[in-house]
Order: C-alpha cells, then sequence, then structure tokens
C-alpha cells in the first residue's frame, strides 16, 4: 500500500510540474542614458530579489523580459507596447522617471494590464488609472519632508531650483513650496533649470543674489552634483537639500567636497533596516555587490515582491497566476506588505503610503538622519 501511495504521490507531482508554466513580467529601465544610474542600480536589487525567489507556490516559475529605454519618453511607451504585443508580458515594472512612467502608463491602461512603478513620485503617474500602481510614496509627502526638516531646522528663507524638463522636479517644486510658505517659510526665488545642462553660473549667481537659508534641489543627481560645485566655487554656502532623484554614488563622485552635507530624502537607507526581510536582502546585496543596499535596489526588489505577492493570492483563490485583473486588484489591495524599504499600504490611489528617511553627504558617504513617518 504504500508503495501504491508513493507512486501516485509521485505522479501527481509530476503532472503537476508538467502544467506549471512560465509567467513573463516586462521590465522597463534607463540603463543607459543620462540617468543610467537609476536603471543600473534597480535592476541590481531586482536581481537579487529574482535570485531568492522565482517560483510561484503552485510550481509556476517567473521570467524577467528587461527593456532598456533610455531614459525616454517615446522609448518607454514602445517598450510596453513590445512587451505586450511581442513578449506576452502579464505585469510590467517601471519605469524610474516619472515622465517616462507617465508615458507609459496609457499603454498598459489601454491593455488592461497591471503595470508597478518602484520609483515615480509624482502624484499624475497613478492619477484617474486603474492599472498603475507604484511601491513607493509621493512627492507631496517628500515635498512636505522637505520643507519640515528645513523649517525645524531654522532655515526659513529658500530658493527653489526645478528641472523644467522633468515632471518630478516641477511636480516635487510645487510640493515643496505648498508646505513650506504653509508653515511660514519664504521662496525667495525659483531658479530654472534643464537636464542635461553643465554650466550653472548664472543660476548660481541668482541663488547668491537671493541669500537664501537653504537650497531646495528637485531635480536629478547629474544637474545636482554639477550645481553644488558651482555653487561653493562662487562662494554660496547654504545648505541643499533634495530628494530621491540625488541619492547616488555620482552626486559625491562629481561633487566631491563640495557635496558635503547635502541632504536629501529618500525610500530607504540600510542603516535604518530593521526587519527580517530588510536584513537578508541587505545580506544577499553586499555578498553580491559588496557595496551598501541602494535605494533604487530596494524599491525594485519592494516591486517584485508586491507582485509575486499579488499572484500567489490568485493562487489562493484559486485563479491562474497570469490572471490580469486578479493581480491588479491584488496589487492595488495591499496592505501591510512588509518591504525591504518598509511596511508598505497602498491607498484608493494606488499609491504607497510608508515611511521617509533624510540623508545626508558626511565623508563622502550617504549617512542616515533621521526617519518620518505617513
Amino acid at each position: 500500500m504504500k508503495k501504491v501511495l508513493s507512486i501516485a504521490a509521485a505522479a501527481a507531482l509530476m503532472s503537476g510540474a508538467a502544467m506549471a508554466k512560465e509567467v513573463k513580467i516586462g521590465v522597463v529601465l534607463p540603463l543607459t542614458g543620462p540617468i543610467a544610474a537609476f536603471g543600473q542600480t534597480s535592476k541590481g536589487g531586482l536581481d537579487i530579489a529574482y535570485e531568492q525567489n522565482n517560483k510561484l507556490k503552485n510550481g509556476d516559475t517567473v521570467k524577467l523580459v528587461v527593456l532598456d529605454d533610455r531614459g525616454d519618453k517615446v522609448e518607454a511607451a514602445t517598450a510596453v507596447k513590445r512587451l505586450l504585443d511581442k513578449d506576452g508580458v502579464t505585469v510590467i515594472l517601471g519605469e524610474v522617471a516619472s515622465s517616462n512612467s507617465m508615458a507609459m502608463a496609457p499603454v498598459a491602461e489601454k491593455a488592461k494590464t497591471p503595470m508597478i512603478t518602484h520609483a515615480s513620485t509624482n502624484p499624475r503617474v497613478t492619477k484617474g488609472k486603474k492599472y498603475v500602481t507604484r511601491a513607493c510614496f509621493i512627492d507631496p509627502f517628500q515635498g512636505a519632508v522637505m520643507a519640515k526638516y528645513a523649517l525645524d531646522n531654522g532655515m526659513k528663507n529658500a530658493v527653489i531650483v526645478t528641472d523644467a524638463k522633468q515632471d518630478y522636479s516641477v511636480g516635487l517644486s510645487k510640493a515643496f513650496k505648498k508646505a513650506y510658505t504653509a508653515a511660514g517659510g519664504t521662496i525667495a526665488k525659483t531658479v530654472l533649470i534643464n537636464s542635461g545642462d553643465k554650466d550653472f553660473n548664472a543660476q548660481v549667481a541668482t541663488i547668491k543674489a537671493a541669500n537664501p537659508a537653504i537650497i531646495a534641489f528637485t531635480g536629478y543627481y547629474p544637474e545636482a552634483a554639477l550645481m553644488v560645485r558651482q555653487a561653493r566655487a562662487m562662494g554660496v554656502k547654504a545648505p541643499f537639500i533634495g530628494a530621491d532623484g540625488v541619492g547616488f554614488p555620482e552626486l559625491v563622485k562629481i561633487g566631491g567636497k563640495d557635496a558635503e552635507g547635502f541632504m536629501y530624502t529618500d525610500h530607504f537607507n540600510e542603516a535604518a533596516a530593521s526587519s527580517a526581510e530588510a536584513k537578508a536582502y541587505v545580506d544577499a546585496f553586499h555578498k553580491k555587490y559588496n557595496k551598501p543596499a541602494d535605494t533604487m535596489g530596494a524599491l525594485a526588489a519592494d516591486a517584485y515582491g508586491m507582485i509575486l505577492s499579488a499572484m500567489n493570492k490568485c493562487i489562493d483563490a484559486g485563479k491562474a497566476s497570469d490572471d490580469k485583473e486578479c493581480i491588479n486588484t491584488n496589487l492595488r489591495g495591499t496592505k501591510g506588505f512588509k518591504g525591504i524599504t518598509g511596511v508598505i499600504n497602498i491607498n484608493a490611489n494606488g499609491d504607497a503610503v510608508k515611511s521617509a528617511v533624510v540623508n545626508v553627504v558626511k565623508d563622502g558617504k550617504f549617512a542616515y538622519k533621521t526617519t518620518v513617518n505617513p
């Protein structure tokens, strides 16, 4: 009898294995181009998460199909179309920049395919969308954290530096200004820059004349690094505060000693990682890359983890692991997800409600300062 049962069990296992299928997740990242560091670090964290778990509870395997959009809006939208039409993916993960995610979102919506961005913080990314979710907090919260930190430290007069080409920067600037002025702060000047600019002497001269207590830089790391160098060279001593778009090693590599003291809000710092999930990820990251775990990688890992959790919930409900409507419902209904970057709850808009950290460049490294809760 025992032998018969063993054969029957083996047959059942073989049958289940034969029925198992491959479920594809399409990934769109800027792996080359001006913000390639965003995409490359995201891919690094995603690889860790994939290596740790690439099989669903029913035996289905997960495959990542990764495309490089070079940080371009048109290519981002085209990449989604290709992933859907040619590769037959079930879910889209990406992009980093809000402008690119906003170009991708209508394509995903039309195809009724769930899309999750791990790092796009502009509120418009998910506004009015049914199939778009995010694993990060949004700019109004990030801008409010920047404003609160500045005012709590007696910095009541600010200059805002806005990248006119980036929806991320424009939205973040508005959020900072709203929170800052509502709490009694004064905006001395708003200075405009453009992505790709190298010479900021004219803008720095304007900042110097305004003599602010703090400079709220709302763009990305390439311009931040160059501007802080030029500002210090021209005698501007006011501290800079930015957001998650500046927290990359290139800020220090390019900015050098002039980047010291540059503060920014962020989604993650391994020094604040306390959960078992976060510690396991950080250990794996150190082992694989021999360097500190970064924010974009942790966010990408969380987005991937949320997708797998949603798929497994579909399986628990007796549905297919690639049921797009089921996956989307579970993503939008995420509550209490224990991620690398903290506990994630998704609200009715598809946005993550979670904590933020404030980091600072100290001795050439990104040091943790504090955590700010929603």
